[in-house]
């Protein structure tokens, strides 16, 4: 009986413990990703905006039908903000917190490029376990946001040379 109470005594502090560590993370996280593309935001945006051209570009729909990856992750995507600049969508998955996703257009005065940035934005809740798994944010959600990138630079440059 004293081994059975030691354990359980043991494992409330072990909780306890876990639960004040994961009170120092913050509850909101955001990763972000740039790249600088030579090319006027209306193509840009345009790759950003349809949904139908996502699985050009976006690595969780490139492989599969856009259409049936969502139906089966019950995923909904619903625009926020929309503007010359800036497109932000809510992402959310059924079950989980949403997750907003943004893309903003940087122009730097006359220089003939500009700067996507992508960034997600995630909000969490005390959990231990999410607190601690979002130190895995950045390996996850970071290298499919620098392929995504990566693919409209390539869109949009393959489009210029096109017409060069």
């Amino acid at each position: 009986m004293r081994l059975i109470k030691l354990a359980l005594i043991s494992l409330i502090v072990f909780f306890v413990v876990i639960t004040a560590m994961s009170l120092l993370f913050p509850s909101h996280i955001r990763i972000s990703k740039a790249v600088t593309i030579s090319k006027e935001s209306d193509s840009v945006f345009y790759l950003i905006n349809d949904f139908a051209q996502w699985p050009r570009w976006h690595p969780a729909f490139q492989k599969q039908n856009m259409d049936s990856v969502l139906q089966k992750n019950k995923i909904s995507l619903k625009r926020i903000v929309r503007t010359d600049s800036l497109v932000t969508l809510n992402w959310q998955q059924a079950g989980k917190l949403p997750v907003v996703n943004s893309w903003q257009i940087h122009r730097f005065g006359t220089a003939d490029s500009l700067a996507l940035q992508w960034y997600m934005d995630f909000e969490l809740k005390w959990y231990p376990w999410q607190k601690f798994g979002s130190l895995f944010y950045e390996n996850t959600y970071g290298r499919l946001m620098e392929q995504g990138l990566h693919n409209i630079k390539q869109i949009v440059q393959q489009k210029d040379s096109s017409r060069s």
